[in-house]
């Protein structure tokens, strides 16, 4: 690869605050309004113009709720109280409304269309990031960075040691991607009914199909009339973490969008009526670089129900794999025995003043296809505000808090231990 030399120049610094989370996703959110609302100054640095991540671009179901308390049974209590989740789909468009009445009740500034680029580091400890928006090159100093971006962009940037793909070749789950599909009126439908559909329209259009997620069960968002969303493309092979391999991904499932499309339009009944409709900003991404933390969660762990004197909140989701490759099915599901989330899973091994939460946390291929989901990253969110407040208050490391009282803390919100 050819290099250029880049000038040094001096950056302007835009903000100076007591905590900067770096992605306003699922675990951001929760992160940056639980931090404010513990006299923390707060900044959100997005990269797109939507808050929520996942929860707003991608996903539309809920699970592994019932064992949390805080902002997680905040959220899930919103959604009941509007109408706008019928177990365990809910309708992802509102929530953006009300995650910016959010970030303005608390204060908090967040920069949307803005990208994390650099860490500010020296000797393994984080002062700040540098941010790249519509005003430039920009810095932003914090007393303590928490890492939201799922990929641990920042953490791997600052040095961290990191883990990808299962053992042996380092394939990752699948990549999804969200489209809108309109004016859908057939209802509810399974996804054994949607397969036998599938089979149907592809005999009928005498045309080769690969059908990329077979366990689709389509039916109207909830709240709404004739609007569909569906999350069939699935693209494998890929990697993440790569500019151009993920760029080729979102190519090849807007192709694999398309093909559905015309297959469902012009091969069958109950969707014949359909519209091609936009797709979400950002991809599905289950899973990406792990970052090597003081403590990881292991396959072990969530086989014996692990518990810890650290652990934060517990997690009671199954394994839920996404293929990684076509030969497999395209998802995998085994048990687990509910485990905890420990503290030092959200601490990088070797940096300071900064924690890590979300898919990135400490954890092996496992694990995390258990504990990526909504309800656990914002309890990992709230755990990381919780854990800022005390070391800054304290004036102290993030390893150096009083652990105790932040599982006490999050106990008493109601996060089951």
């Amino acid at each position: 690869m050819k290099h250029i030399i880049e000038k040094q120049k001096k950056i302007p610094v835009m903000f100076d605050v007591d905590v900067v989370v770096c992605g306003g996703g699922t675990a951001g959110m929760a992160a940056a309004v639980c931090a404010a609302r513990k006299g923390l100054s707060v900044v959100i640095v997005e990269r797109t113009s939507i808050p929520g991540g996942m929860v707003t671009h991608v996903t539309y179901w809920t699970s592994d709720f019932n064992n949390k308390g805080g902002f997680a049974r905040e959220f899930i209590t919103k959604l009941y109280n509007d109408g706008i989740c019928i177990k365990p789909y809910y309708n992802p468009w509102p929530i953006v409304p009300y995650f910016d009445s959010l970030i303005e009740e608390n204060k908090i500034r967040v920069l949307y269309l803005s990208n994390v680029v650099a860490p500010i580091v020296e000797d393994g400890k984080l002062s700040g990031v540098i941010v790249e928006s519509k005003s430039g090159r920009t810095a932003i100093k914090a007393k303590i960075v928490i890492d939201a971006t799922g990929d641990g962009d920042v953490a791997a940037g600052a040095g961290a040691d990191f883990k990808q793909g299962r053992k042996g070749d380092g394939a990752v789950q699948a990549i999804s991607l969200t489209q809108m599909l309109m004016n859908y009126t057939a209802g509810q439908i399974d996804y054994k009914r949607m397969c036998e559909i599938i089979d149907k329209a592809v005999k009928k259009s005498g045309k080769k199909y690969w059908y990329p997620y077979d366990k689709w069960h389509p039916g109207t968002v909830v709240g709404t009339r004739q609007t569909l969303l569906q999350s069939v493309p699935h693209a494998t092979g890929y990697d993440p973490t790569d500019a151009v391999q993920l760029s080729d991904a979102m190519i090849e499932m807007r192709k694999q969008a398309y093909d559905l499309f015309i297959l469902l339009k012009e091969n069958t009944e109950e969707f014949k009526d359909i519209e091609f409709g936009p797709f979400s900003s950002i991809p599905g991404v289950r899973e990406s670089r792990r970052i090597v933390c003081d403590k990881m969660v292991t396959k072990a762990d969530i086989e014996s129900g692990a518990k810890y004197d650290d652990g934060l909140f517990t997690v009671a989701q199954h394994v839920d794999i996404h293929r990684r490759d076509r030969k497999e099915a395209p998802i995998i599901v085994t048990k687990t025995i509910p485990y905890h989330i420990p503290y030092g899973a959200l601490l990088p091994k070797g940096l300071e003043n900064i924690l890590v939460v979300g898919r990135c946390i400490g954890g092996e291929h496992e694990p995390l296809a258990s504990y990526r989901i909504i309800a656990d990253c914002m309890a990992m969110g709230e755990a990381a505000a919780i854990a800022a407040k005390f070391a800054i208050k304290g004036k102290c490391s993030l390893r150096k808090i009083n652990v105790g009282n932040l599982v006490k803390e999050m106990s008493a919100l109601g996060y089951v231990q």
